[in-house]
């Protein structure tokens, strides 16, 4: 492919072209296409020989600006964005196509989310000099997905509510049972506790008598001293149970989810898991046993813990359908769910496996496709395994991988980087 030194302002085109209407053709041509066309040559800073104008609508500012150098490409650049774009120039001026995502800060103060594709630009020596590339305004494609991500969210907590409800009121009813049965206990202990005063006074007065020993030990009778004895610290541990209990649960969702802070931060896979696994725990318990093995000596792992979370809890409810198609089918029993961690050397490693139906070819190739799905309305909407697959394999960079059959069940293997993929890096 011949490459062309081009020179762009808002004078007209010149190139380095056969013709002029080569020229003209060529610049109409870019002119007209979404993204912004250009041609830069590494230098300190970088230096845009060709910018074509769709850049101008993009970001406020003209051709000339970047061009006559008033404007450097990296001050336009999001600051937080800046390290990741120079990490991506390093393998293109290597040789390699690059394919980056970064954000761009406009002249009116907004901020345009873009995806800069280019390959390299070699001299007649053969050495890499610069880059012929596309910018695309990815903006709306990543506020859409954002929207969706939020959706799944809300959708799964809404799913999830009842369950979790349910969770909670279990151990609430015999809190309030037990709270119900202190209070008499309470009345009746303390009404043997004035028969015992009344009692003592007698005996300090030289009062007492036989049929004052007889009272007392109708009292105790009557307050069923005995039986007390041994329900009360009974109630009374069940109720720190109940308690312990709601704690555990209400602690769990606070991991789960805050829904407000969505970024990358070192993470306790394993707690994480932990937690969704109590979160969805009425989800699953009706049809599956579920089991854990974890690496105890898992490091923290640089994540979106949140999102993570909502991954977990669309495969293990996917994995608790599958098993419950088994079981209407009359296998009767429960079947099993399995979750295991590990490392692998610069990443950990996910399982997420059930004895279920396991996916038929036709599915496995269709399943990823947005709104597909063979649950009815009130258990699918057929975005919940393209959400797994955007969040671990284009958010963390990791890779995910289906093993199944048919009759016999479906292991998801989540792969994600340790130290965390860089934001928006492609």
């Amino acid at each position: 492919m011949r490459s062309y030194i081009w020179k762009w302002s808002s004078k007209p085109m010149q190139a380095e072209c056969k013709t002029p209407l080569q020229a003209d053709s060529l610049e109409r041509l870019f002119d007209h296409l979404p993204e912004v066309v250009y041609s830069a040559i590494f230098d300190d800073p970088i230096r845009f020989t060709v910018l074509a104008r769709p850049f101008e609508a993009l970001t406020g500012r003209t051709v000339d600006d970047v061009q006559s150098g008033a404007v450097s490409w990296m001050d336009l650049v999001h600051e937080k964005d800046r390290a990741i774009l120079r990490e991506a120039y390093e393998p293109a001026q290597q040789g390699e196509p690059m394919s980056v995502e970064y954000r761009l800060c406009t002249s009116d103060g907004s901020v345009r989310e873009v995806l800069d594709r280019a390959v390299p630009v070699r001299d007649a020596a053969g050495e890499v000099v610069g880059l012929d590339g596309m910018i695309l305004d990815v903006t709306l494609r990543r506020q859409t997905e954002r929207a969706l991500e939020r959706t799944q969210m809300l959708q799964s907590m809404g799913r999830l509510a009842a369950g979790i409800v349910h969770e909670i009121n279990t151990p609430i009813q015999f809190i309030g049972d037990n709270m119900r049965f202190l209070a008499d206990s309470f009345a009746q202990v303390l009404e043997l506790i004035r028969s015992y005063q009344q009692f003592k006074e007698k005996v300090r007065q030289g009062l007492a008598g036989p049929q004052d020993g007889e009272q007392m030990d109708q009292a105790e009778a009557k307050a069923e001293l005995d039986f007390l004895s041994g329900e009360i610290p009974s109630a009374i541990e069940q109720t720190l149970e109940g308690v312990n209990r709601v704690s555990t649960i209400v602690s769990a969702m606070r991991d789960f989810s805050h829904i407000d802070e969505r970024r990358m931060a070192p993470a306790d896979i394993n707690r994480a898991l932990r937690s969704t696994l109590i979160v969805v725990h009425n989800a699953l318990k009706y049809v599956a046993h579920v089991e854990t093995d974890f690496d105890p000596n898992l490091p923290l792992v640089m994540c979106c813990v949140d999102d993570l979370n909502q991954v977990f809890v669309n495969l293990l409810v996917n994995a608790a359908h599958a098993i419950g198609d088994v079981i209407d089918r009359g296998r009767g029993e429960l079947g099993t769910i399995t979750v295991r961690t590990r490392r692998e050397g610069p990443d950990v490693v996910i399982a997420i496996s059930d004895t279920g139906t396991g996916i038929p070819e036709e599915v496995r190739r269709r399943m990823y496709e947005p709104f597909f799905t063979t649950k009815g309305g009130d258990k699918g909407t057929g975005q919940g395994l393209l959400f797994v697959r955007t969040i671990v394999c284009d958010k963390h960079k990791g890779r995910l991988d289906c093993d199944t059959e048919v009759g016999k069940g479906t292991t998801f293997t989540m792969t994600i980087p340790i130290e965390g993929a860089q934001p928006r890096r492609k």
